[in-house]
């Protein structure tokens, strides 16, 4: 009998538990462009959607750092992704030539600014440790999500390493995404 009431509790946690997760994600907008998304929950306490994105792409720029793998498939748009790994490429064998480069993603992404045959979100090859030392809203107000004046540096490296990013962040299910990254 005991084991049964025990039974009972625990299917009632996880029910509620479920109510609550279900609650807490119908407060953040979809995103259609991908289903891709990282599995991190962000909890909801007190913070604005901005400044739960904000946390969100701190915690996962670092993050994505940490391996050497890199997450950019997780933490991206699937259009974003594509765009980057074509501006990564480009001349490279297998890759896309400028021109073709420009023809495929013009008028979807501003070309000036994707860090061509560079990596993502930083242009070195080899890094210490990657660290977001500044990550501010943008006064500039977009019609889908969030976009964040960064400051990422290698704060590991013998020499200062500083890249400057404006990043476009949008809602996705009970997560964000990075939609765009302007680097400069």
């Amino acid at each position: 009998m005991n084991k049964f009431y025990l039974l009972v509790a625990v299917l009632s946690l996880a029910s509620c538990q479920k109510k609550l997760e279900e609650k807490s994600d119908a407060k953040l907008k979809a995103d259609s462009v991908s289903t891709d998304i990282r599995a991190t929950k962000i909890p909801t306490k007190s913070l604005s959607e901005s400044d739960l994105a904000e946390k969100w792409l701190i915690e996962n720029v670092e993050e994505n750092f940490k391996t050497t793998d890199g997450l950019i498939d997780q933490i991206c748009t699937k259009s974003y992704a594509e765009y980057k790994s074509d501006a990564i490429g480009i001349d490279y064998d297998g890759g896309l030539t400028p021109k073709a480069f420009e023809k495929k993603w013009k008028g979807k992404f501003d070309l000036k600014y994707a860090g061509t045959g560079t990596g993502f979100l930083i242009s070195g090859q080899d890094w210490v440790k990657i660290t977001v030392v500044k990550c501010e809203l943008s006064p500039i107000k977009l019609k889908e999500g969030y976009l964040f004046e960064t400051t990422i540096e290698d704060i590991g490296a013998t020499t200062k390493t500083i890249y400057k990013r404006d990043i476009k962040v949008v809602p996705s299910k009970n997560s964000f995404l990075i939609a765009d990254v302007l680097e400069y």
